[in-house]
């Protein structure tokens, strides 16, 4: 029924776009130093090829890219390289016309250090293993020698069985209980169940595989992690290797070491936040955000330092233009995502007040491959609004409306409060297989041409939504 009803309501968006289109004059060729006089009346379709001409011709974002990248490098939410990038972003939004550009902290506890990882066959072929010790987890504190044990564990039940034969060894995980599937479950008792378990099996250390293809590393963690202490990733390769060995039985022994561990001192993370006032309904705004925060095994230039710069590009070229918008535009570049969505919630949380004068949250966070649509949050009045929203934008590229929520990144925090929240969804280009949270993720897997025609449909869209009808929120609990 859902898809059925789906394709109905694209249907009849197609019809209404039709319809709007037939009533608007197109802006029509002509050069950019005339269309200061086009721009006054503020009609949509030539107010979006205005941005699309402005963007073309005098784009920032391969420029600020690389600066974002090759200048300051990883980002890890708590780190002096994520504090710099930040001074650094704050510069360059006032350069382009913002004003109220600031930084608002929040607490992260101790920040995470990453130190020296290392993990070696002690028999067999006494390979040098490639292993990365898990972000926001403790170091090993000397090196540990033990064998290795596989964990397939496919529910809770099943874990408990199982962890107490496993006590001290080096544990290679294949599969664990989802706790977060199990609806209608009284998942805090079972997460309870399990942080017992765990203690009690006292292993020596955890093996997590990397998910990314081609034996590339991977990259997670967060504070209440599953396992807190002595928990390495290693490729795909390597965890085949340790299978194959104790498939002909021969019992993998291992020599490790992770030295990462936590500062001595809390510390705050911050938001950037920077404005470009409107006028009619300048109380109430429209959020344009990214996070600027990465993993620390590559640059983060996918992740997110592609969504950073098109942020930064939707108000430039606003400015540029000299326009007023109706509502005010913000842009914020969160940190923290990586951990959780810290800082969004953050935000959430210090300006919970003002949560009702926005009108929606449009989010950059899915690499660098061109966009091609947004979801509707399964909201018919966001639909709509989306439908109407995507007329003007049309100029630029098709974008289609997906029927489905999608969480994962910063909307989702403004999502949980109602807010209408919207993340564009994006050709893929290899992210979720090799660059996001790899090695790979630096500025050699970015397109100039998709971060050009990015920013044009971030741009073309955020006017549109500034201009446009009030988008209702959702009735729900305050989120904190």
């Amino acid at each position: 029924m859902g898809s059925a009803y789906s394709k109905l309501r694209l249907l009849l968006s197609g019809l209404l776009a039709f319809m709007l289109m037939s009533t608007v004059t197109p802006l029509g060729a002509q050069s950019i130093s005339g269309i200061a006089d086009a721009l006054t009346s503020n009609t949509g379709l030539s107010t979006t090829k205005a941005l699309a001409q402005e963007i073309q011709d005098n784009s920032q974002l391969m420029k600020n890219l690389e600066e974002l990248c090759d200048d300051f490098g990883a980002r890890m939410t708590g780190s002096e390289s994520l504090l710099r990038s930040q001074d650094w972003a704050m510069k360059k939004l006032i350069s382009y016309g913002a004003v109220n550009v600031h930084k608002e902290a929040y607490d992260i506890g101790k920040p995470w250090i990453r130190g020296r990882a290392s993990a070696r066959l002690l028999n067999a072929n006494q390979a040098t293993l490639d292993v990365a010790q898990q972000a926001w987890t403790q170091g090993s504190k000397g090196k540990i020698k033990a064998d290795v044990a596989i964990l397939d564990a496919k529910n809770l039940d099943d874990f408990i069985k199982l962890a107490p034969s496993l006590k001290g060894k080096i544990v290679l995980v294949l599969n664990e209980p989802n706790l977060q599937a199990r609806l209608g479950k009284d998942t805090k008792a079972d997460l309870e169940r399990l942080k017992n378990a765990i203690i009690d099996a006292k292993f020596s250390a955890v093996l997590r595989v990397s998910e990314k293809a081609d034996s590339l590393q991977d990259m997670f963690g967060s504070l209440g992690s599953r396992y807190t202490s002595n928990v390495g990733i290693i490729t795909s390769d390597h965890a085949n290797l340790l299978q194959r060995l104790m498939k002909r039985g021969i019992t993998p022994r291992l020599e490790m070491e992770f030295t990462g561990g936590f500062g001595k001192d809390n510390v705050n993370a911050y938001n950037v936040v920077a404005d470009f006032p409107g006028s009619d309904l300048s109380q109430e705004m429209l959020i344009v955000g990214a996070h600027i925060d990465s993993w620390d095994l590559a640059s983060g230039a996918t992740d997110n330092g592609a969504g950073v710069v098109v942020a930064m590009e939707v108000l430039r070229s606003m400015h540029a233009l000299n326009l007023k918008p109706k509502r005010s535009l913000r842009v914020v570049l969160f940190s923290g995502e990586e951990q959780g969505l810290w800082g969004s919630r953050a935000y959430r949380v210090a300006h919970q007040d003002e949560l009702k004068n926005v009108q929606a949250m449009l989010n950059h966070d899915a690499g660098a491959g061109r966009i091609v649509g947004f979801p509707d949050m399964k909201v018919d009045a966001w639909f709509d609004a989306l439908s109407k929203a995507f007329v003007p934008v049309k100029e630029i590229g098709e974008l289609d409306i997906q029927y489905g929520i999608s969480r994962g990144s910063d909307q989702a925090s403004f999502f949980e409060a109602g807010v209408p929240a919207f993340s564009a969804i994006q050709t893929p280009m290899n992210y979720f297989t090799h660059t996001q949270h790899s090695p790979l993720d630096n500025i050699d897997r970015v397109s100039e041409a998709n971060l050009v025609y990015n920013a044009k449909i971030m741009s073309a869209l955020a006017w549109s939504l500034l201009n446009a009808e009030r988008i209702p929120h959702l009735e729900v609990k305050s989120a904190k």
